[in-house]
């Protein structure tokens, strides 16, 4: 008898592991290494997918923030779109985003930066 009840507690509650959070088909783990490929279209591509999770996966944001800091203009931007998908948590990203503000060698990274921040600064 306990041995049917803990079938029916595992089949109802759920004895497995929890799944990796997937974006794109793909574990978040995957795009967060794929912001390090030397092929600035992947890591453009993991930027966008890693802000399509937003905040249901604790490694998204600090790798977007960190993203923020890419060579690459273009991912940088991207990073900026997705930062901006994680809703109030991404207010972690307001010192990277005034850097950017402050210090982006392109004029259209320095003004999503800006408009990032008047976004993530005037939110509830």
């Amino acid at each position: 008898m306990r041995r049917l009840l803990f079938i029916l507690v595992c089949l109802v509650g759920g004895c497995s592991k929890a799944e990796p959070t997937l974006a794109g088909g793909k574990p978040v783990s995957h795009w967060v290494q794929a912001l390090q490929s030397p092929d600035a279209r992947l890591r453009k591509q993991a930027a966008f997918k890693l802000g399509n999770v937003g905040p249901a996966d604790p490694a998204a944001l600090p790798a977007l923030i960190e993203a923020l800091k890419d060579r690459d203009a273009v991912v940088r931007r991207e990073a900026i779109m997705a930062v901006l998908k994680c809703g109030p948590a991404a207010r972690e990203a307001i010192p990277a985003l005034t850097d950017l503000q402050k210090n982006a060698s392109d004029a259209p990274t320095r003004t999503s930066a800006t408009k990032a921040l008047e976004k993530l600064q005037s939110g509830p």
